[in-house]
């Protein structure tokens, strides 16, 4: 059978292969091309894996394992070949079942890094897939936007390089993205027939959540955000009827049970072997791992005002790229280049909004129990545990923010794809030159230089985000004069209104992520490789 759908489909699932394959290429490239162990925390992961390969047993979390002098030594050192990484065994106390998979993969290569790394690369590209159909489950009829979720998630440099190397971040992200997709779907599902269909949806997420528990501390926020979901489509339903209470209960139990019955052995194990109910080692872990900066230190040293200047500096930097164990800077003029790139994500982002504003049912309790709703709270949840996270040591590192890259990936999807019609990329141009504007004359008052590269970056992406704007009316109005612009055409989502921009729109949107995946190319050769290497 073929079609005008059946074509889309086709075209759809070639773009979505074309991202995965590229994702594959950078991941391997990252994973060949970082020296050995010149990944966060990469040593402690890797002797997790070897401790089960040749005990046949799960390490134990021992005073002795964490040598902060030796770690870093080891790091300035570049990890030389004469000293050992044997000592450096803190992430003892970490769920087994990525360590468990890896396994095989350990006797097979015989315990090569690169394999390791590679496997992680596998696994982060089920995360991009299972992004994709996040978003088409969120946003439905707009493949474009899915694509984008997955290309983001594919290419983001930071994302890339945790990818390609040895630690549990992928197999949780893959678990968090899955119980996100079964929890959207089911949504769907209960929303759209009114009959509640969707066990097996409800049955799936809780255990992946279970699975989660078994993985990673980062998916424990699945449980409260699953509940919440459920509760709230059970409660509040769109057009299905307020749920009976025996049915909301076994919701409930379908979510809950498998989670529980999952985690529960290992919570025993650490309750056991840690004493004092310590059932996920944490406190055993921050009493073995001394030396790290506390938040209250930090602060009582430096302030308030330097610690949230840092917080927004690193976390912001980290989240796009800060590579090895977070001390390999890109350029500055890279950043500010990233930076431009989530100003026109924020205003597409607005603009979405607001369109749809004044076509939605802005009933809270409907809202609440809206698809979309279930990646604003798992956004929220990552948020709180990062928060949580800072209140007791200084780890402002944006890859703590990956939990919720489904969420991400969609809003900047959506955002770089809404700025691109004619009023928001006007609005964006505007603020970009305003914004390079204030820093040259907040530097003047201050006394200071502007630094030039700021002002010319904005200044260039604003102007051109104006020309943009002007050249694609001109474009729509010469398609609607010359009979070729379909008028009849009714737009699926607020963010297609403006398809008779011509083609100008479509391009610039694919090549935001191919200039991410360029990126992705020069970083191992322009930073990683000349500051690591040896």
């Amino acid at each position: 059978m073929t079609g005008p759908m059946h074509r889309g489909i086709d075209a759809t699932a070639y773009a979505l292969a074309s991202i995965l394959i590229v994702y594959a290429a950078l991941g391997t490239l990252f994973a060949v091309t970082t020296p050995p162990w010149q990944n966060p925390d990469e040593p402690a992961h890797y002797n997790y894996i070897a401790h089960i390969s040749t005990e046949r047993q799960l390490p134990v979390l021992q005073v002795g394992d964490y040598d902060e002098a030796y770690l870093e030594r080891l790091k300035a050192e570049k990890f030389p070949p004469d000293l050992s990484i044997d000592p450096v065994r803190y992430e003892s106390h970490q769920p087994p079942l990525y360590y468990l998979l890896a396994v095989p993969v350990y006797w097979l290569s015989q315990g090569r890094l690169l394999a390791l790394r590679i496997f992680s690369v596998v696994l982060g590209g089920g995360v991009a897939l299972l992004i994709f159909l996040c978003a088409r489950a969120a946003v439905p009829g707009s493949p474009h936007i899915a694509l984008g979720a997955a290309a983001f998630a594919a290419f983001l440099p930071m994302h890339v390089a945790l990818m390609a190397s040895v630690n549990n971040d992928a197999l949780a992200e893959l678990l968090i993205a899955g119980t996100v997709l079964a929890l959207l779907r089911w949504q769907r599902l209960e929303a759209g027939s009114g009959v509640d269909r969707g066990a097996r949806h409800l049955l799936a997420a809780g255990i992946l959540i279970g699975l989660g528990f078994l993985t990673k501390a980062t998916a424990y926020t699945l449980l409260p955000v699953a509940l919440v979901v459920v509760f709230a489509q059970s409660v509040w339903p769109g057009s299905a009827g307020r749920t009976p209470a025996g049915e909301l209960a076994l919701r409930l139990a379908l979510v809950v049970g498998p989670a529980l019955l999952l985690g529960l052995p290992w919570w025993i194990r650490n309750s056991l072997l840690y004493g004092n109910l310590d059932i996920l080692g944490l406190s055993w872990h921050d009493a073995v791992v001394t030396g790290q900066p506390t938040a209250a230190a930090w602060i009582a040293e430096n302030g308030w005002g330097a610690y949230w200047e840092r917080a927004w500096t690193f976390t912001s930097k980290s989240f796009w790229g800060v590579f090895g164990w977070l001390g390999v800077f890109m350029d500055a003029r890279v950043y500010t280049l990233v930076y431009v790139l989530s100003v026109l994500g924020a205003v597409g982002i607005l603009f979405r909004f607001w369109a749809q504003a004044s076509e939605t049912d802005w009933q809270w309790p409907r809202l609440f129990a809206a698809p979309g709703t279930t990646l604003l709270l798992l956004l929220l949840a990552t948020f709180a545990a990062y928060g949580w996270y800072n209140l007791g040591f200084i780890q402002h590192q944006g890859r703590y923010l990956f939990p919720a890259l489904p969420a991400w990936g969609l809003l900047f999807a959506l955002g770089w794809w809404t700025v691109l019609e004619r009023r928001a990329s006007l609005t964006a141009g505007g603020i970009l030159l305003v914004g390079a504007g204030a820093h040259f004359v907040v530097a003047m008052l201050a006394g200071g230089a502007a630094d030039r590269w700021t002002v010319l970056l904005f200044g260039t992406a604003g102007a051109g985000m104006v020309l943009y704007a002007l050249l694609s009316g001109r474009i729509s109005r010469y398609i609607a004069a010359s009979g070729a612009g379909d008028q009849n055409r009714t737009p699926q989502d607020p963010s297609d209104r403006l398809r008779n921009d011509g083609d100008l729109r479509p391009i610039l949107y694919v090549c935001l992520f191919l200039a991410l995946a360029a990126l992705d190319i020069a970083i191992p050769f322009l930073y990683i490789v000349p500051q690591l290497g040896s």
